[in-house]
């Protein structure tokens, strides 16, 4: 608790120095505007009231004495009816009003005295989304009407957030998905220990599903740069997505979708025999239902949503016999070298490693949302729902280089819940509040396939074959609790709108994670898999245990306290600017274990945790509507954004103190030696005579911060008449503290590599041999991103849309964030200097180049039909991955080295520029066939061409650019029933449509772990200690490129659904 005094003092004393707050919040809307005369002389006094017509609910405001008014915490979408009246005057009404997520509309009034009978004037009005004096940073709304329309097959979030230039799956402007923020109702919705970097960072996403039914949703926003200090908690991207709610009418629908092997095309590339095949076993179904209507008419509402999905698919690259390639053929290895495996498993150990060949992997969700609105009054508004997610998912993956038998594979499961309750309250024309409080628990688990045994990784060729229980799963659980508590009181001012408030989250969590837990055993080569043990340095047995009586969980919690205070300025009516600051402060309560001889050695305390520091956000930003006509806008702003580290980082130092968990790493050539493969091994070796209980540390620099950014944008907006707007946006952002792990234990290098002049560490290359790494968690300020886009869209009309964008980019870092223990976070950055001393290179989230467009026109005909055609396109460059040595530790920095590793190839010029030698007894090729094949590979990839004679650079390699359409055709057959539609709507999705017409369409791409083992080290025995090396094994099919082709994403496939709605 004396952590949190003074965090409460911080907080009390921002309080009481800034009195007042601010404006709309992520979940509402606002309306503002100036009422006039026929003159122009503005109108103090004048009323507005603005009606929610599915609702009736009523927001009321008068004019201040510069004519202006201010309307907050408005529920989003309508339509609105608006009306503006004064005595003597004739009222105006304005309809059609539909209100963005996130936006101050401005609707202004300029009305007419009359001397005889009093009367009103109707106005229809259309609003332009772009040229909006609340933009200011960039930004993207998706509205219901694109949710409904545009092609979509996973329904999800990522089908939408895509419509953002600046997107690249889970990424925003080469920053990985960690250091994204998603707000569900204006509360967090993500997984903040984030324990595999690879997903989407929402709940349920290591278990294939969605955080939510994508029928809930009625509005998302995509944030990159919001100068509104009240958007934090990110150096990514922020997602606010905002759920539908009851209105006075009942109205709901019944839906169905599904796909299978008969709707999917055709693998991309032939087989042995000739035939290009279709999926087998392959099946994606989701059904589902939505109600909402009135409890009390005009009062209390109600909304609910329930959706399942089932899936089952198959891992379709497959293992060909000898010789045989193609793109669905893992080449590194053959089924005759797999069946010897398999047979040595079973009758050897007496173990099933499972499947060699076909692998089924189901993936299933529940979910249910609930959703109560209440209005209290015309002032107070009250919201509460709920949403429960269980999902589960067959996790199991295989590729080029990387070979799994089906039982190292796990199931992974999830459970959600999250309940969220929102005050919105008016208390006069000048005075609103927000209050938003918010809970969620998160249970996550993984079950191993197959009996336990260790896990068993085989190097054959270029790749390496896995086998046992996933090294990873064997001990893995965690539980998540979160509460959040944000208020915003806000006050109108004049031209002022003035905001103060405070956002808190409050974390437990508790993460059983034991790596290793059942042992590891890494095999140099198939002879000594079957010889069951090896003298070899690269012969390898770990393990990871608990030291008895000590903690075998790491459990601690957290928070991440926020306070703000900002001015939004209207300096001319056609000029606003925003300037704010934010305080974020992050705060632990539970310190892990101390342990002395770590401070002694190194001065880290492994019980101290990262400071609690304040770290400031100051922001601002404009938007100049440049002749006051709503045709020619300019807008930018500059400021920093802080978000959270993955805690999955922090609670690293919770096992890895080295009082807790201990660890066996013996080598074959080791004293003792690493053990024969024995199952029996894991539970006996920790108290063997003379094994040495050593382990990983891992510490917290005494400087930490939380990732920190400074990120400024300048845009123009054209309205180029007929509802078309052009865009021309620039993104820079510079980084000030992103994540960097070192390793403490690890010397300078002493020498150079012969031939080749890379720094090489010394055999002792550990300060100290009583711990293996000791991984310090600290910060770097090197690294930028920017991006260009150009684009021109037309809104969303009744019938049509349409929207174009071209983005060109580079992210540019020295760790992207992707892995999560310790060791690891450390040891898989590719480079040449050593893993301490990295230089700035291509983030694995650079995508350079995107073209994206979209288009959807409805047409309605014979009064009960309308038929809806929509695509989308996009177009990017390909995956960046690095190209590196493999099969041997060639600096001695202690990095993996199986089927790749941590050091970057030189790029030979000519053959006079390497030694190579053949890969085994069984290879029959001369060095010159070898450098033959070496060498066509290097003319195939562009980036390998042009660099020869260089080093190659982390993530300079790219798969090839990928091109993909997605179509949607939706028919609607309606009619009226009484007083109510009725809609009986058929929908077909195709994604990746081009590649029906042409299988060499539409290919996807990609690289395990942004990292290709191209050539293997054969060890240091050249002339003068130069190294060895080998490409290929001359037994099976040398690679010819350093990518794969993805086998489902790769074909088309098409879902049909049927929806009734009412």
């Amino acid at each position: 608790m004396k952590k949190l005094y003074p965090i409460l003092t911080f907080l009390l004393a921002f309080f009481f120095l800034i009195p007042e707050s601010r404006s709309q919040t992520p979940t509402t809307a606002a309306l503002s505007g100036v009422i006039t005369d026929e003159r122009g002389e503005t109108l103090p006094g004048a009323t507005v009231i603005a009606i929610h017509t599915p609702t009736n609910t009523q927001y009321v405001a008068s004019s201040n004495s510069d004519g202006r008014y201010n309307i907050q915490n408005m529920r989003i979408g309508g339509p609105y009816t608006v009306r503006a009246t004064f005595v003597g005057f004739q009222d105006q009404v304005q309809t059609g009003i539909n209100l963005r997520l996130g936006d101050i509309t401005r609707l202004d009034f300029r009305i007419s005295e009359t001397t005889t009978t009093l009367g009103e004037v109707e106005v229809v009005s259309e609003r332009n989304a772009v040229i909006s004096s609340e933009r200011s940073g960039a930004a993207t709304n998706i509205s219901t009407k694109a949710i409904e329309r545009l092609p979509t097959i996973s329904r999800s979030f990522q089908d939408f957030t895509r419509l953002t230039p600046q997107a690249s799956g889970n990424s925003f402007l080469g920053r990985s998905n960690r250091f994204n923020n998603i707000q569900i109702d204006g509360a967090s919705n993500n997984d903040l220990f984030s324990a595999s970097g690879s997903t989407s960072g929402a709940p349920g996403a290591g278990a294939g599903t969605n955080p939510i039914s994508l029928d809930a949703i009625e509005e998302f926003q995509v944030v990159l740069s919001p100068y509104d200090v009240r958007q934090g908690r990110f150096s990514g991207g922020g997602i606010n997505a905002v759920t539908r709610s009851g209105t006075n009418d009942f109205s709901g629908s019944a839906f169905f979708f599904g796909r299978n092997q008969n709707t999917a095309g055709k693998s991309p590339e032939p087989d042995a025999s000739g035939n290009r095949t279709k999926l087998s076993k392959f099946k994606d179904y989701q059904t589902g239902f939505r109600l909402g209507g009135p409890i009390l008419k005009n009062k209390l509402f109600f909304f609910i949503n329930g959706e399942i999905t089932r899936r089952t698919e198959p891992l379709v690259l497959r293992v060909g016999n000898p010789g045989e390639t193609g793109t669905d053929v893992v080449g590194f290895v053959n089924t005759n070298q797999l069946a010897q495996i398999d047979s040595v498993f079973r009758n050897k150990y007496g173990y099933d490693p499972g499947s060699s060949g076909d692998v089924i992997r189901d993936t299933e969700s529940n979910k249910l949302f609930a959703r109560l609105d209440w209005n209290i009054t015309n002032n107070h508004q009250l919201t509460l729902r709920h949403n429960f997610v269980d999902a589960s998912q067959d996790e199991i993956t295989r590729g080029q280089t990387e070979f799994r038998f089906s039982n190292n594979g796990y199931q992974f499961t999830s459970r959600t819940n999250s309940t969220v309750l929102e005050l919105k309250s008016r208390f006069s024309n000048r005075f609103s509040n927000n209050l938003l409080l918010g809970y969620s628990t998160i249970r996550d688990r993984r079950e191993p396939f197959g009996s336990l045994f260790p896990s068993v990784t085989i190097a054959v060729g270029n790749g390496t074959v896995v086998a046992g229980s996933q090294r990873s799963s064997t001990q893995n659980k965690l539980d998540q609790d979160v509460l959040e508590i944000t208020d915003n009181f806000s006050i109108f001012a004049g031209k002022h709108i003035v905001t103060v408030g405070t956002s808190n989250e409050i974390f437990r969590f508790d993460n059983l994670f034991i790596n290793d837990a059942n042992g590891r055993y890494d095999f140099p080569s198939l002879a000594d898999f079957f010889a069951g043990v090896s003298t070899s340095r690269d012969y390898r047995y770990r393990q990871q245990y608990v030291i008895p009586g000590r903690n075998r969980s790491a459990k601690f919690s957290a928070a991440q306290f926020g306070i703000y205070a900002q001015d939004e300025y209207s300096v001319l009516d056609n000029l606003r600017i925003t300037g704010g600051i934010r305080a974020d402060i992050a705060a632990y309560f539970k310190e892990p274990t101390y342990n002395p001889r770590v401070e002694e050695l190194f001065g880290r305390r492994t019980d101290k945790l990262p400071p609690s520091k304040v770290q400031f956000s100051p922001r601002l930003g404009f938007n100049w509507d440049v002749f006051n006509n709503q045709k020619s806008q300019l807008r930018g702003g500059v400021g920093l954004f802080t978000g959270r580290p993955a805690y999955v980082w922090i609670a690293n130092q919770f096992s890895g103190t080295g009082m807790d968990i201990a660890s066996v790493d013996l080598r074959g050539n080791s004293n003792p030696p690493a053990p024969p493969l024995d199952p029996s091994v894991p539970d006996s070796l920790a108290n063997l005579p003379g094994t040495i209980p050593r382990t990983s540390i891992a510490v917290t620099s005494p400087d930490f911060k939380n990732p920190q950014l400074l990120r400024a944008n300048l845009a123009v907006d054209q309205n180029l008449g007929a509802g078309f707007v052009f865009t021309l946006e620039g993104i820079y952002s510079k980084t000030l503290n992103d994540v960097l792990p070192r390793d403490l234990n690890l010397v300078e290098p002493t020498g150079t590599l012969p031939g080749d002049g890379r720094p090489v560490f010394p055999n002792n290359r550990n300060v100290t041999t009583e711990y293996f790494n000791v991984i310090e968690l600290g910060n770097t300020k090197k690294g930028y991103q920017y991006s260009i886009t150009a684009q021109l869209q037309k809104q969303f009309t009744k019938d049509f849309f349409a929207m174009a964008a071209y983005t060109y980019g580079q992210a540019r870092d020295l760790y992207s964030g992707t892995s999560s223990t310790a060791v690891s976070t450390w040891e898989f950055n590719p480079h040449v200097l050593g893993p301490n001393n990295l230089t700035l290179s291509y983030s694995n989230f650079d995508v350079r180049s995107r073209v994206i467009a979209t288009g959807s026109y409805r047409k309605e005909y014979l009064n009960h039909l309308a038929t809806t055609v929509s695509l989308f396109y996009n177009g990017q460059s390909g995956q960046a991955f690095s190209y590196t040595y493999y099969g041997g530790d060639i600096n001695n920095d202690g990095g993996q080295n199986f089927s790749n590793s941590n050091d970057l190839i030189y790029i030979p010029r000519n053959q006079d520029e390497i030694i190579l030698s053949t890969a085994s007894a069984n290879d029959p090729r001369t060095t010159g066939q070898i450098w033959s094949e070496l060498n066509a590979f290097i003319e195939n990839d562009k980036y390998l061409r042009e660099h020869r004679g260089q080093y190659a650079a982390r993530n300079g390699a790219r798969a090839p650019f990928q091109h993909r359409f997605d179509l949607r055709i939706m028919q609607d057959i309606f009619t009226k029933i009484g007083e109510k539609d009725h809609t009986l709507q058929l929908t077909v999705d195709v994604t990746n449509i081009g590649n029906l017409f042409n299988r060499n369409w539409g290919r996807d791409y990609f690289i395990l772990n942004e990292n290709f083992g191209l050539i293997r080290f054969m060890g240091a025995e050249g002339p003068g200690g130069r190294p060895t090396f080998t490409f290929g094994d001359g037994v099976n099919p040398s690679p010819r490129v350093g990518y794969q082709v993805s086998q489902l994403a790769s074909r088309w496939q098409a879902q049909f659904g049927v929806r009734y709605l009412f």
